[in-house]
């Protein structure tokens, strides 16, 4: 059973995921590069995995659902 899901929902998903593994990497090793302390790296490379999750949230909740609304309305 194959769902029918659109190519725009699938290429924010593969955006978002790539987002939320290489921006808290990178954000950690940058920071690492101009400060020493290990432990602000870490956490500034957390709240950035927090910043893509509510952007994906947000994203999410603002998406056009007009299609299945008139599917609704045609049952």
């Amino acid at each position: 059973m194959a769902a029918d899901v659109p190519q725009s929902v699938i290429r924010k998903l593969m955006g978002f995921t790539i987002a939320m593994v290489f921006l808290p990497l990178l954000t950690f090793f940058v920071v690492r590069y101009f400060v020493q302390n290990t432990i602000v790296s870490g956490g500034l490379a957390a709240a950035m995995a927090n910043v893509v999750l509510v952007a994906y949230i947000i994203v999410a909740f603002n998406e056009d659902t007009s299609n299945e609304k008139e599917a609704k309305k045609l049952e």
